[in-house]
C-alpha cells in the first residue's frame, strides 16, 4: 500500500510552510484528495511534484 501524507508532513518533507503546500494543492500543482475537510497526499503525488518542480542551483 502506498504511503499517504498530511499537509503538515509534506510541508516538513519539502521544508516549506503549511500554507505553501495548501497553495500548491489549490493551484493544481500538487495532487491531493480530501477526506472530511482534510487533505491527504500520496507518495507518488509528492514524487511527481518534485520531479516537475526541480530547481537548478546557480553559483553566484
Amino acid at each position: 500500500m502506498e504511503q499517504v501524507y498530511t499537509v503538515q508532513e509534506v510541508a516538513s518533507l519539502l521544508k516549506v510552510g503549511y500554507r505553501t503546500v495548501l497553495d500548491q494543492i489549490n493551484m493544481g500543482r500538487l495532487e491531493a484528495y480530501q477526506i472530511s475537510n482534510r487533505y491527504r497526499i500520496s507518495e507518488s503525488s509528492v514524487l511527481k511534484y518534485l520531479s516537475a518542480n526541480k530547481v537548478k542551483r546557480v553559483a553566484i
